[in-house]
């Protein structure tokens, strides 16, 4: 294309301010107030006219994520009028920008992207040390608005042609006028289990269904194949990522997880109030680490300070040396990628250990130890014989014989004039004091024989005929008992007496710098170059798990600090900006850990045993046909017609 003197002149100048005045440009995302398609700062720069001014002359922009950002006089059309605008406010000219196209016909709600932020984490086992872990920061999965036929049936469908005759395809909230979705997931991209290499989406050619999405050459009908990314290995599955593997170090005993989806996440979503829940079967795969320092395959080491999206190269793992991209970051150990898969001669844990989250929630969820303990000396309970009030010793027959104080558990009572200042008279678990040894994870059974795959708190999680057991074990680890309730072995084996889900004199101890070394002085912190030596109260998990998340409406917040916000100048840290349609929610979970077949992972960690996540949370939401390609959207044409190219969940055809 020619462009007139005048546009050249115009782009000679943006050239030039771009090199002297703007920062880095960065993706879209969800940033883009008025007038910058690339800028994230308090106002737009020379980078965001030069964007704008590409636009307007058909080349390559930034602009093409959200076109009414660059109108910014509101003509409809993006021009060099813009661009002349947009560099005026750049260089502190009194000019207003005026994008009021972005605010005009918004789209139904189609899908969302929920991403894990700064503050999310992790406890897990009984023994206490692999609690309060990190999770992955910056680790996303995609969702979609479930849709189902409209009148009689209301079966789940994904096209109109997928109801009965006469019956239309229809979403099951917009967002807006109707706020409660239900949802389902997880969307987008698959990776091979056994080198978590991509291998979906892939399309079937030369078929009766040539286009359509497949995983094998079996969904391809008429003889055709399914190609268009590399496949898995014969016998490996195509799995969805619950984020990219996870390092953990506990006890000595560094661990990398890879944690897959073993099935569909389903549940509800109110973007009115913020409440969410939802559920979802998992499956981890978890390999021996590489060593204290680095349990997983790196993508970035931690003085590097990597980001997520940026290209390093693996360190470790199956492809050393290999180019990857950061899907995530801990904290403590550094980039974590799928493209870094761990040795496969390294897994303990077979095709993975079954996680079930029956229900993750931005609610309270809580559950109460209701199955008998394994390991000797911890047997006793009302279930079989010789239970006793756990710290005095003194026999019972159910929790109402070992009634405490709730302010102070050392007290013995029989009515709430025995605890004047001290709390009411209660049974356990409002204290923690139980009569005898309760642990919180077995396994559906019957007859005695336990079932592996399905983990459970009690009875209400089991299969018709089926009761929640202590785990058969045997020549199974997947299925083997839970040992103790807990670790406070100073405390006769009593959680939370003086301080929730601590012993009161059991302790641990961690080196300062490497948190991961466990220590019972500065010497042995000092000979790791580790810091000193931290001895804090043991963690534990109480007789009853109560864990409350934080529900978050849809609005405007910033990406990365948590809290709302109008304009990017609401969000202050490096790189931050002001997101609309997206919410800040805490989300939470419980959950049964079974255990490896690596003895010393399950001691060290506990398992089988409970374990809890927290999760502080980005969620965008994504509305296809708005010409904003987002979430797991492959293309966003600004429409919702099918059969041109991009269908109306913006896929390509």
């Amino acid at each position: 294309m020619t462009m007139t003197k005048p546009l050249s002149r115009l782009l000679a100048a943006l050239l030039l301010g771009s090199a002297l005045l703007s920062s880095p440009a960065v993706s879209l995302a969800a940033k883009g107030d008025c007038g910058q398609p690339s800028s994230s700062g308090t106002k737009p720069s020379s980078a965001d006219a030069l964007q704008i001014l590409k636009k307007a002359v058909n080349q390559a922009s930034t602009c093409n994520d959200k076109p009414c950002i660059c109108d910014v006089n509101g003509s409809g059309s993006v021009t060099a009028s813009d661009a002349l605008l947009t560099l005026k406010k750049a260089v502190g000219q009194a000019v207003t920008l005026n994008c009021s196209k972005c605010s005009s016909g918004k789209k139904p709600c189609t899908s969302g992207t929920l991403t894990t932020r700064t503050g999310s984490d992790l406890d897990s086992g009984w023994t206490g040390v692999a609690h309060n872990s990190d999770l992955i920061q910056d680790a996303s999965i995609s969702i979609r608005t479930l849709r189902r036929c409209s009148t009689t049936t209301s079966t789940t469908c994904v096209k109109n042609t997928d109801c009965p005759t006469g019956e239309t395809c229809k979403a099951t909230c917009d967002c807006d006028t109707d706020t409660s979705c239900e949802v389902t997931g997880p969307t987008g991209g698959k990776v091979c289990l056994n080198s978590l290499k991509d291998c979906a989406p892939n399309r079937c050619i030369l078929s009766g269904t040539s286009g359509a999405a497949c995983a094998t050459n079996a969904d391809c009908t008429g003889g055709g194949t399914c190609t268009g990314s590399s496949s898995c290995d014969s016998g490996v599955a195509c799995v969805a990522t619950f984020g990219p593997p996870l390092p953990l170090s506990s006890g000595g005993t560094p661990v990398c997880v890879v944690t897959y989806f073993d099935g569909l996440l389903t549940g509800t979503a109110d973007s009115a109030t913020g409440q969410a829940k939802t559920s979802a079967n998992l499956k981890s795969v978890v390999f021996l680490g590489i060593s204290g320092d680095q349990p997983c395959p790196r993508c970035g080491a931690p003085g590097a300070n990597p980001k997520a999206g940026q290209q390093f190269t693996c360190e470790g793992g199956q492809t050393p040396g290999a180019a990857c991209t950061v899907d995530g970051v801990n904290p403590t150990f550094g980039g974590t990628s799928l493209d870094c898969a761990p040795a496969s001669n390294a897994n303990v844990s077979g095709t993975g250990l079954t996680i079930r989250f029956g229900e993750v929630s931005t609610g309270t969820v809580s559950k109460t130890a209701k199955v008998p303990c394994k390991a000797i000396g911890f047997t006793g309970n009302p279930l079989t014989t010789g239970a006793k009030c756990l710290g005095t010793q003194t026999a019972c027959t159910s929790n109402a014989d070992c009634k405490r104080c709730s302010g102070d558990s050392s007290i013995s009572c029989a009515s709430n004039t025995d605890c004047t200042g001290n709390g009411t008279c209660a049974t356990a678990p409002d204290q923690p004091i139980t009569c005898g040894y309760w642990c919180q994870c077995g396994f559906c059974g019957s007859g005695g024989v336990t079932d592996g795959t399905l983990p459970c708190f009690d009875d209400s999680e089991c299969p018709q005929g089926k009761t929640c057991q202590q785990g058969s074990g045997g020549t199974d680890p997947a299925n083997a008992p839970q040992q103790k309730p807990n670790d406070c072995s100073s405390d006769k084996f009593i959680c939370g007496q003086f301080a929730k889900e601590e012993c009161a004199t059991t302790t641990v101890g961690k080196c300062t710098l490497k948190p991961y070394v466990p220590c019972t002085s500065d010497t042995v912190c000092a000979s790791n170059n580790a810091g000193t030596c931290d001895i804090q109260p043991r963690p534990c998990f109480e007789s009853r798990i109560t864990r409350t998340g934080a529900p978050s409406p849809l609005g405007k917040y910033c990406a990365y600090e948590n809290k709302a916000c109008t304009t990017n100048t609401d969000c202050t840290g490096s790189g931050d900006f002001c997101a609309d349609d997206a919410s800040r929610a805490g989300i939470v979970a419980l959950f049964c850990v079974p255990g490896t077949s690596n003895s010393a992972v399950n001691s060290a960690g506990g398992i089988t045993g409970p374990g809890s996540i927290r999760m502080n949370s980005f969620f965008k939401v994504c509305r296809c046909g708005d010409g904003i390609k987002g979430c797991d959207e492959t293309c966003d044409d600004g429409n919702t017609t099918n059969g041109d190219g991009c269908s109306d969940l913006c896929q390509v055809e």
